[in-house]
């Protein structure tokens, strides 16, 4: 026979038949999917039980009821000595209405939508509370002023707040102050980075004028 033929077989080439591509059923491809796919959650079950089980997870969760514990004594503190605290449980205070025009309030720092000068400019230093008051009721845009009292004055910035700097600010309502802090710093303030070194009480002072109704807390 003169077809040709593969070696060692009796099969010629030209009746060898071509390979078909596999075809599984469709419920073969739907339980291998099942399987694949409960293997992956299994895996993932057993890796999140071991990051569970690490002294680092135990290390976190330890750290989060010390933090729960430490909230829980400064709300009871704050609620024991009749004070207020502030929503992200930085500082407590206890507030009263100001007793006189300037709208003093001690341990304060008011914050402000803009400043009309750069208290950290030594020739706008003034020598107190009362003649920073002054200043800002000089000015006609000025509604509220912030003074430094102490020899440095803490701040979460990068500058250093010396005696006599005197802000003169704006305020949106100055019946209805926005605050930056005041009263006492709180131990969740000191924990955050950079904090730690914060007084026990605000050092500032602050005050409002140019109200048009009575004044709150803000």
């Amino acid at each position: 026979d003169p077809t040709p033929r593969l070696p060692g077989s009796s099969c010629p080439y030209g009746r060898v038949t071509p390979l078909r591509p596999l075809r599984l059923p469709s419920s073969a491809i739907v339980v291998g999917g099942y399987r694949l796919c409960r293997a992956f959650m299994r895996a993932f079950a057993l890796l999140l039980l071991a990051l569970l089980q690490s002294p680092c997870s135990c290390a976190g969760v330890r750290g989060a009821r010390k933090r729960a514990r430490r909230d829980a004594e400064e709300i009871a503190a704050a609620a024991a000595a009749g004070e207020s605290l502030d929503p992200l449980g930085y500082y407590r205070y206890s507030w009263r209405p100001p007793a006189d025009e300037c709208g003093t309030e001690m341990h304060a720092d008011y914050d402000g939508t803009r400043a009309w000068n750069w208290g950290l400019d030594p020739s706008q230093h003034v020598a107190t509370a009362a003649e920073c008051c002054a200043k800002c009721r000089a000015h006609v845009k000025c509604n509220s002023w912030v003074f430094c009292p102490e020899e440095v004055c803490f701040a979460p910035d990068a500058h250093k707040h010396t005696r006599g700097e005197c802000w003169m600010k704006d305020q949106r309502d100055p019946a209805s102050p926005s605050v930056n802090m005041r009263g006492a710093y709180t131990s969740k303030y000191r924990a955050r980075p950079g904090h730690h070194h914060a007084p026990p009480m605000v050092h500032w002072v602050s005050g409002t004028v140019r109200l048009k109704r009575a004044a709150t807390n803000g």
